[in-house]
């Protein structure tokens, strides 16, 4: 279950915290891709990157004291395939996969067994052949069950039946059961965002800001696993732990726009200057 953060002593708004950020000797951002800088679609192979998405990122990894790493439940391939040719990080299936750059092999988090995936792809396959507009996505150390092309009642209550069932036929093995947005996904325990969280926490260069953005329960992990001096932002209204919100992907686009500035500046008053916050989660 998702925590709101507690009430605390006042935030800035989500400008100052952005600007700030952007004045620091060094700055990491950490991007969700489905959702945060494209948007939801029907189906995977559907939200390929604009041209638009692909210049954006390629000039925020040009500047001087920013690294870029996208921290995306996409499998390595798409990664690789979409986003490859850009000089950043991409993490993949949750951090169960990483590759800190184009030119280098990607590394996976741990070598567990995946026997429990075998049991899983018939459970899934009969949901898929009972909900129309499903589809299974098999992944290397996961599998999801989406459900955004079936019918909206339907589909809600087909991934209510299929999330019981597994959580019950699952309840002894290593994998932890996950609703995101309009998919179900089995995925091995163990692995999740925060992994990316501590691997930038061992690589960390003193003096560095961090910015994490990202629209699902996924992202949550990341969240609680940053310090507290991370500036978190959760795309969309669902109950989130991050510190400030943005509304969509346009937004995110906007709000990562502004911080290619060359040099520091205020990144709007927070009354209207642009399409950013809607407010603190404080």
């Amino acid at each position: 279950m998702i925590q709101e953060r507690p009430p605390a002593i006042a935030e800035p708004s989500l400008a100052t915290a952005l600007s700030e950020a952007r004045r620091a000797p060094r700055l990491r951002l950490l991007l969700d891709y489905d959702g945060t800088l494209v948007p939801l679609a029907g189906s995977p192979e559907l939200a390929a990157p604009d041209e638009e998405l692909l210049s954006l990122l390629a000039e925020l990894a040009a500047l001087p004291g920013v690294d870029v790493d996208i921290v995306s439940g996409r499998p390595r391939q798409t990664l690789e395939e979409w986003l490859g040719s850009v000089p950043l990080s991409l993490w993949a299936e949750h951090g169960f996969w990483y590759r800190p750059s184009p030119d280098a092999a990607w590394h996976a988090a741990t070598t567990a067994g995946l026997d429990w995936m075998n049991r899983l792809r018939p459970i899934l396959e009969q949901f898929t052949d009972s909900t129309p507009g499903s589809l299974i996505e098999v992944k290397s150390a996961s599998m999801a069950w989406h459900y955004r092309g079936a019918g909206q009642e339907f589909g809600s209550r087909q991934a209510h039946e299929l999330r019981l069932l597994l959580d019950h036929a699952f309840s002894n093995q290593p994998v932890e059961v996950l609703d995101g947005h309009k998919v179900i996904e089995v995925r091995l325990q163990g692995v999740s965002k925060a992994l990316a969280a501590d691997q930038i926490e061992r690589s960390a260069i003193l003096d560095t800001a961090v910015i994490a953005i990202g629209d699902d329960r996924t992202d949550e992990d990341l969240f609680r696993a940053l310090p507290g001096s991370a500036v978190t932002i959760a795309v969309g209204r669902r109950p989130t732990c991050a510190r400030f919100r943005v509304e969509d992907d346009r937004a995110v686009r906007v709000l990562l726009r502004r911080l290619l500035a060359t040099k520091p500046s205020p990144l709007g008053d927070g009354r209207g200057g642009y399409p950013l916050a809607v407010a603190s989660t404080a």
